[in-house]
């Protein structure tokens, strides 16, 4: 199987991979956010150590991104559009989340006096600062008492980190627009060189938490795959294969890393497959589920308390879905329309300015 052949929409099942993806991201944080209870455990990390399962969806995610995103930029090779279906996936969604997390969550939830919590001018920089995509967690006595202190949304941490890589994404495509393919190559062999490396010197800058190293380059290996998809097949024994040598590297500092790939390896598999293809679901909500997870989590924390993990799984994730899909029918859908109506205009302005010159 070509990826070339996968990319198209017809032929893989990415949307519901992605929504699972988001529900293995409350899972990984059921422990943390509920605490530990018997007979519930993290299933990837009782497996491979080396890592859990929120850890690694998130990494799938961004590795889909970079998949997704750059195919979609060669498809139409236009930074205009690149950028305003980005702004519109994005922002309403979050925008949403956030009006509703400072104006009604926290005034709910919070352990001060309502007048004292809209005094507090940092509860409304929650807004700001987070559409800025400069992370901010806490507001003023919201789930102070929980478990997991003072977090909000755990889950906002990824986003910029996200844009970032829209960010340079967008700028190599406008700065080496015909050499694109061998450059790309070369910064995906730069930040796969460097991720193996003792000491970093480009990743480090991101952060010093070294989970956050291995972002870039699983969406730079989405972006491979995405513009090398004329050279690259997919096949079960390639995947086979990508699991073989994580074998080889066990206990090893690179053992990640090859785990990353693939597991990348083996979603592309996976999500094309005849069987996964009749599974599609009518709407990716993976998004919304995404947002509202890590605070739906907390909440059912602060109203149950310490409850058996699974049930603490179960409640957040049928909430979470459910707002997820009220999000993506009041908010997402109409605000993607938006945008291909903005972006239909502009095409439109541009035919006719081109007619009269």
């Amino acid at each position: 199987m070509k990826i070339t052949w996968f990319l198209n929409k017809e032929n893989n099942n990415l949307d519901l991979i992605r929504i699972l993806l988001a529900c293995i991201v409350i899972v990984g944080h059921t422990i943390p956010l509920n605490g530990e209870t018997p007979y519930w455990t993290d299933p990837l990390s009782f497996f491979l150590p080396v890592t859990y399962s929120g850890a690694l969806a998130v990494k799938l995610f961004f590795f889909i991104s970079g998949l997704v995103v750059t195919n979609s930029y060669l498809k139409n090779d236009n930074f205009v559009y690149f950028t305003i279906s980005r702004v519109f996936r994005i922002l309403p969604a979050l925008l949403f989340l956030l009006l509703i997390t400072v104006f009604i969550i926290g005034p709910v939830f919070t352990n001060v006096s309502i007048s004292k919590y809209f005094s507090d001018i940092n509860n409304f920089k929650y807004i700001i600062r987070n559409l800025l995509f400069q992370t901010k967690y806490t507001l003023t006595g919201v789930f102070s008492d929980n478990l997991y202190k003072d977090i909000v949304n755990g889950s906002l941490w990824s986003l910029r980190y996200e844009v970032r890589c829209y960010f340079f994404l967008m700028c190599a495509f406008l700065l080496f627009k015909n050499k694109r393919t061998i450059i790309f190559n070369i910064i995906f062999i730069a930040i796969f060189i460097e991720s193996f490396l003792p000491t970093h010197i480009i990743l480090s800058r991101l952060s010093t938490n070294p989970e956050i190293y291995y972002l870039p380059f699983s969406f730079a290996y989405g972006t491979f795959l995405a513009i090398n998809q004329n050279k690259f097949v997919m096949n079960l024994p390639i995947v086979i294969l990508s699991f073989l040598v994580c074998f080889l590297f066990k206990n090893n500092p690179a053992e990640e890393l090859f785990l990353i790939i693939a597991f990348c390896n083996l979603i592309i598999f996976i999500s094309s497959r005849k069987f996964i293809l009749n599974f599609k679901p009518k709407h990716d909500i993976s998004y919304g589920i995404y947002l509202w997870g890590f605070l739906i989590q907390q909440i059912v924390y602060f109203i149950f308390g310490k409850i058996y993990a699974g049930f603490h799984f179960l409640i957040a994730s049928i909430v979470s879905i459910l707002i997820a899909y009220i999000s993506f029918i009041l908010i997402e859908k109409p605000s993607m329309l938006f945008g291909r109506q903005i972006l239909a205009f502009i095409n439109l302005r541009m035919n006719e300015i081109k007619k009269k010159n």
